[in-house]
């Protein structure tokens, strides 16, 4: 008898599993970790022993965002292509990212600036610098770190929340495929030549191009991926393989960008449908982007209250468990309502067959 064929992406994404919920969720809290290494020890504390490894091309912070640009990219496409309704996409977009962004900012500034600043609190409130960290951080546009007096005694100095640096990028991949998709441009032949040209452009390091070329990589791999799912094979040799390369790639301290973006970008979806125990972990909820937007601050304020350095494993075990209650918080009252507000605004649509995975619930950190 021969052995039956390895199932297709496209047929593990009709199916009813998937680790997605459990793969967000450890993404960010691998986030957590990473950032504990300078926020709880100082930029000239203990190497990350993944940066390290790697000859300084990631970090683990980095890979972790890649997962996110990987799912995101495969998600979000999948939601045009199931949709192609510009207003529907439009607002199931915006109404995962920015309502729990603006509580986040609102908490942040009016609430952890006002009780940690060193500066007077009328001289903090009446400051522009206060009321430019909401509006460019809302907007994304030239994002703001800092905040007036706030964490400027950390070994980390100032910086409030520096992960929110991503979602300008997560937006504008948004952006990306809804412009494709109303185009007729969103084809597998012209999605591959594009990964290829910004892989070309990652190797170049154009400084003006910013961050959009290496993490162009992993979210225009999740979407190329997607897009060729009818004959791409889930199997665990090509998975093997994928680890022999992103290996390599990190020895060798040259093209680890673009092997994530590749071969990393396969290995996340082959553990996604992995068959497992963890499809059903976010039966409760999905606290991945609570915890993404709210990580930061928590950790600068632990870092603050203990007076100074402290081991990072020491951050990142102190600010876990309270950014998780964040996070709970957030999806609960924040994100799931503005999730349900999207979908009675809008006309159905044919989700993945997990309440992780549906169009709604996609993001990145991102």
């Amino acid at each position: 008898m021969a052995p039956r064929p390895r199932p297709t992406l496209s047929e593990c994404l009709e199916g009813r599993g998937n680790n997605l919920d459990f793969l967000r969720f450890a993404a960010a809290t691998g986030v957590i970790v990473s950032h504990s290494f300078p926020l709880g020890e100082g930029p000239q504390g203990s190497p990350e022993p993944l940066t390290v490894f790697t000859h300084g091309q990631v970090s683990l912070g980095l890979v972790c965002v890649a997962v996110f640009l990987v799912i995101s990219g495969v998600l979000i496409t999948r939601s045009w292509e199931r949709t192609r309704d510009v207003r529907s996409f439009v607002l199931a977009r915006t109404l995962r990212i920015f309502p729990g962004l603006a509580v986040s900012l609102l908490l942040t500034t009016l609430v952890l600036g006002a009780a940690f600043t060193t500066c007077p609190l009328g001289e903090y409130f009446t400051a522009p610098d206060t009321y430019r960290f909401l509006l460019r951080n809302f907007t994304l546009v030239n994002p703001q770190w800092n905040l007036p007096g706030v964490f400027e005694g950390n070994v980390y100095p100032s910086a409030v929340n520096g992960s929110l640096w991503t979602l300008m990028y997560e937006v504008g991949f948004y952006l990306l495929v809804l412009g494709l998709g109303v185009t007729g441009l969103l084809r597998k032949e012209l999605a591959l030549a594009g990964w290829c040209v910004t892989a070309v452009l990652s190797f170049l390091h154009i400084g003006r191009l910013g961050f959009w070329p290496v993490l162009g990589l992993y979210f225009g791999g999740g979407l190329v991926l997607y897009l060729w799912r009818e004959r791409v094979r889930m199997s665990p040799w090509l998975a093997g393989a994928c680890v022999l390369v992103l290996t390599a790639t990190s020895m060798a301290g040259k093209g680890l960008p673009v092997a994530i973006g590749s071969c990393g970008a396969y290995l996340v979806l082959y553990l996604a449908f992995l068959p497992s125990r963890l499809a059903h972990f976010g039966r409760h909820g999905d606290f991945s982007y609570g915890l993404y937007i709210y990580a930061f601050p928590v950790q600068q304020t632990v870092t603050a209250m203990l007076g100074g350095p402290m081991p990072w494993w020491w951050n990142a075990a102190l600010s876990l468990p309270v950014t998780l209650l964040l996070a709970m918080m957030s999806w609960r009252y924040i994100e799931q309502p503005a999730i349900a507000l999207g979908k009675q605004q809008t006309r159905p649509s044919q989700p993945l067959n997990s309440k992780a995975s549906t169009p709604g619930r996609t993001w990145s950190g991102q």
